[in-house]
Parts: structure tokens; C-alpha cells; sequence
């Protein structure tokens, strides 16, 4: 019976995957005559503007271009950077780094912002990286592929800059480290005297005192370094000092049984996105942790608030040096602080996200950064980092971003194959139209309208049957 009841659960689940599956290829199908009138219009209009735009590149005398690899130029976010640095009259080499076998090309593929395009296999990362480089003579590379984490582009750099002239927008391999663990990364902070997120982990309640009095405006919560399902954080301090002695005194604390004691904001969480290149700030992105609030962005403090965690990401970028180039994210923790006659707002460094998976939300918030980007030459240095202005993302980017599924295939088929209501999939189903629409698909551009076409009538049907014909062979049907 227990061998029936799988094979009957396995079917069950299959059924629905498969149907959406051939749902998602006919809708594409359906639409195809449309989509072609649209991108035949598309196209005449981009030959025109493209010949205008190129007269005017050519009459700047002083103009240099670059030849500039892009990996992971499949994301919307990174085709947009490589048709803005097109646009600029620079030459543009795209790759995706793979890990299918799928022989079709992606829609970023078929851009005309793009020179050459390679596939590199993420099993040979660095060797076909390199061997990009080498071909094309490559001048400056920039990692945009969130299948090749951190240390993999810090040790692809070290090999790089190492072998050729290239220049890469990527932390070396002792940063990425680093800025990869939140224990070594709060370290480095507190060391070059920045205000970072306070995590002690105490073995005595005279410990805990001492803490507490050393900084009397701020709050904390104290945790079991093993907590349990059902324990709970406490705050401290109480409102009074005796019931702050009370709480302690019942804790049972020792070398055996330690705790954590850390810091707690008690105004909000915030991100800032940001691009450093030899040590200057050349872009950031300010942006709330929740991202369905629409009050951020919208008064005057907030301002006062981005301008005041720039300040901060341009000390952090100083205190490093000119070895700090690439992209991160820095998780932020605004509170604040008081005394006998004034209450300001402090804001602390809580972590951070290095690499290419902190681009996406800096290159959709903001235009794309070339001058910042060109600065990694010493040679010719582009210093946009003092006239640089924080950017608050609203939640009206964030809904447009929503999107954005282009290389998140596997998430939103998992989202799929778990619907079981009617309303969620009628839901689902208008938004797989309307983002088929070419107003809503983040790889449309009127002057390069070929990748989304592409994208949406070739390379995801076929991966659809792709996936639909692994899915049937794994399941047994």
C-alpha cells in the first residue's frame, strides 16, 4: 500500500507541473504573431536612432572605448549595463555561466549591444573565463552572474590580473573572504573604528552589567548562544535599573552556558547598494529592508538619512584603500541615541552581501554607473565619487522588479508545482500574460527589441519542453 501511495502523491504532483509546463509554451505560441508585428516596428526604429547615436560617438575625438566583459549577462539588470555601456561607443563581450545542458542560446544572447557572446560551463569557471579574456582582449570585467558566488570571482581576478592587463570589478580573495562571514566582516569593522552592530558573547552576568552601563542609550536582546524552538529574545535594559537587575539575576549564565548579547535598532532596517572602485563610492542605492513599504524615499529626513549612510559607505571605502573595488550590499541598522537635551538618529553597520548578487538591486534602482566604472583605470581616472548622490528606491521600482524572472526559472516553477487554489493560479496566470507584454518584460528596449523576442519564443519554450521531458523521465511516466 506505502508503494502505491507514493507512486499516486508523485503522479498527483506531476499532473500540475505538466500542465503548466504546456500552458507557459502555448501562451507563447499564442502571441507570437503579435509579438512579431511589435518587434518588426521596434526594429525600424532602432535602425534610425542607432545610426544618429553613432554619428554622435564618432565626433568626440577624445573618446577611448574599452572592450568590457559582462558574465551573467542573461539578468535583465546586466543587459541593461551592457547596453548602456554600448551606448557609450564601447565594444561589449556577454557570457552566462551554465550549468544545463541546453543548447539554445538565451535572449541577452541576441543583443546588438553585444560584440560576442559566450556560454562558459560552471564546472570550468576561471579556465574559460580567462580564455575569454585572452581572445577578446578584454579590459575590464564585470562579474553580474549569481551561479558563481564571491570567492569563485575573487580567485578568477587573482588569476586574471595576474596573466593579463584586465582590470576586474570584484573584491580580492582576502576581502571576499572577509565579507563573506558576518563574524570576520563585524570584526573588521570595529577595527578600522566604524560604527558596527554590537554581538558580545557573554559568560558571567557581571559581564552583562558592565556592558550595559559602558553604553546606557542603547538597547539590547540577549539570546542562549544555543537556543531552543521556544526561547525567547530579552530586552535589556528595563525601564527601571531594579528590573533590569531582577531579569539578569534570574539568568543562569556561565562558561557552560553562554549567551549572546547584540545590539537592537529600534527605527528600521535599511540596505545601501553600492559600487566602490579603488576605494571611492562611484553609485549607491538607498533602500528599506521591507520591500512593500511605500513611506520611504518621501520626506526630507529620509533624505537626510541617505545622504548621512553615504557619508558613512565613503569612511568604510577610505578606511580599506584603493584595494577595494566591486560591488556589496551593507545591511544597516538605524536607532537612536539620547541624552539629558538632544535625541539623534545613529546608524551601524550590521553585514553585508559582497559580489554579484549585491548588483541587481543597484543597476535596477539607478542608471548604469560608466564613468564609476571606468575609474579602475589609474592611467585615466574618472572621479565621479564627490558628485555622487545617494538614490532612494521606492516601492513603485520594487513592483516592476517583481518581473524581473528572467534566470529564475527553477523558483518560479517550484511556486508553481506547490498552486492548488483556483484564485492563485487565475493570479498567476494574468501575470505570466501581462510580463509576455513587452511593456512589462524587463528585456525589452525599443532599440534593442531582438533579446526579449527571442527570450520569449525561443530559448523559454524550449527549456520548458527541457524541463517537462526531465521532470516525465524522473518521475516515471
Amino acid at each position: 500500500m506505502s508503494i502505491k501511495s507514493t507512486a499516486a502523491s508523485v503522479s498527483s504532483g506531476t499532473v500540475p507541473r505538466v500542465f503548466w509546463h504546456l500552458f507557459r509554451i502555448c501562451l507563447s505560441f499564442s502571441l507570437l504573431s503579435l509579438d512579431n508585428t511589435i518587434l518588426a516596428v521596434a526594429s525600424c526604429l532602432a535602425y534610425f536612432r542607432s545610426v544618429a547615436s553613432y554619428r554622435r560617438t564618432r565626433r568626440n575625438v577624445r573618446f577611448y572605448p574599452k572592450t568590457v566583459l559582462i558574465t551573467g549577462v542573461g539578468a535583465p539588470h546586466a543587459l541593461a549595463l551592457a547596453r548602456a555601456w554600448a551606448a557609450e561607443g564601447h565594444r561589449v563581450v556577454g557570457a552566462d555561466v551554465t550549468d544545463l545542458d541546453l543548447p539554445v542560446r538565451s535572449g541577452a544572447s541576441m543583443s546588438k549591444a553585444l560584440q560576442a557572446f559566450y556560454r562558459i560551463p560552471k564546472d570550468h569557471y576561471i579556465s574559460r573565463l580567462l580564455d575569454v579574456i585572452h581572445r577578446e582582449k578584454v579590459d575590464v570585467w564585470i562579474p553580474c552572474s549569481p551561479k558563481a558566488t564571491s570567492s569563485e570571482d575573487a580567485t578568477a581576478r587573482q588569476v586574471v590580473e595576474s596573466r593579463t592587463s584586465c582590470k576586474c570589478i570584484t573584491f580580492d580573495t582576502e576581502l571576499a573572504a572577509c565579507f563573506s562571514h558576518p563574524d570576520a566582516f563585524r570584526q573588521y569593522v570595529i577595527e578600522r573604528g566604524l560604527p558596527g552592530l554590537e554581538y558580545h558573547k557573554v559568560l558571567s552576568r557581571d559581564s552583562v552589567h558592565k556592558i550595559l552601563h559602558r553604553s546606557p542609550s542603547k538597547s539590547y536582546q540577549m539570546l542562549r548562544a544555543s537556543p531552543s524552538a521556544n526561547d525567547k529574545a530579552m530586552r535589556l535594559p528595563k525601564r527601571t535599573t531594579s528590573k533590569t537587575y531582577s531579569s539578569i539575576s534570574e539568568i543562569q549564565i556561565s562558561k557552560d552556558r553562554p549567551w549572546i548579547l547584540q545590539q537592537h535598532y529600534r527605527l528600521g532596517e535599511l540596505f545601501a547598494d553600492i559600487l566602490v572602485v579603488r576605494g571611492q563610492v562611484q553609485a549607491i542605492n538607498v533602500r528599506l529592508s521591507d520591500a512593500h513599504s511605500s513611506i520611504w524615499g518621501t520626506s526630507r529626513l529620509d533624505e537626510a538619512l541617505a545622504a548621512a549612510i553615504h557619508q558613512l559607505m565613503q569612511n568604510f571605502a577610505a578606511k580599506i584603500g584603493t584595494r577595494l573595488t566591486g560591488h556589496l550590499s551593507v545591511r544597516l541598522m538605524v536607532d537612536e541615541e539620547f541624552d539629558a537635551h538632544s535625541v539623534r538618529h545613529a546608524v551601524y553597520i550590521a553585514g553585508c552581501i559582497p559580489g554579484a548578487k549585491a548588483v541587481e538591486r543597484l543597476l535596477q534602482d539607478i542608471s548604469c554607473p560608466i564613468a564609476g566604472y571606468l575609474s579602475v583605470f589609474p592611467s585615466d581616472p574618472v572621479d565621479v565619487s564627490s558628485k555622487t548622490t545617494p538614490t532612494l528606491s521606492s516601492s513603485r521600482a520594487t513592483s516592476i522588479a517583481r518581473f524581473s524572472t528572467a534566470g529564475r526559472f527553477p523558483a518560479l516553477l517550484l511556486q508553481f508545482s506547490l498552486l492548488r487554489s483556483g484564485i492563485q493560479i487565475l493570479e498567476l496566470s494574468k501575470v505570466e500574460f501581462v510580463r509576455l507584454l513587452f511593456w512589462k518584460d524587463p528585456l525589452f528596449s525599443f532599440q534593442d527589441p531582438l533579446p526579449w523576442w527571442w527570450q520569449v519564443h525561443v530559448y523559454q519554450p524550449l527549456r520548458e519542453i527541457w524541463v517537462l521531458v526531465k521532470q516525465t523521465r524522473e518521475a516515471g511516466l
